[in-house]
């Protein structure tokens, strides 16, 4: 009977290891995903001629209904345009969010 329990005990601990690793799991891809919708942004806005370059709202990404992405571009001096792209997602009921910045010149 005791052994019963033991397993009982231990099997239940053991599915709860397994939930836990399956949960962190799913968030690690989400914030794979944001990091490259982020950085495809910025690729996107780099490529982009420079009069171009302008802030977005934030709005959700096509094909990731789950992300919703916002452009913020600022210009720190003459001629260099500071490009920060957020990109936000739910998890566990909380809002997260991953950020990218570089610069681009008219040059």
């Amino acid at each position: 009977m005791l052994t019963i329990l033991l397993l009982g005990t231990g099997f239940a601990m053991l599915l709860q290891v397994v939930n836990t690793g399956l949960f962190v799991g799913g968030q690690n891809e989400d914030t794979i995903i944001a990091a490259n919708l982020a950085q495809e942004k910025i690729e996107e806005l780099r490529n982009a001629a420079y009069p171009a370059i302008a802030s977005e709202v934030k709005a959700t990404v096509s094909g990731f209904s789950a992300f919703e992405r916002q452009v913020d571009v600022t210009t720190p001096q003459t001629g260099l345009k500071q490009i920060s792209v957020t990109v936000y997602w739910f998890a566990k009921s909380a809002e997260t969010s991953a950020n990218m910045v570089t610069y681009v010149s008219d040059i």
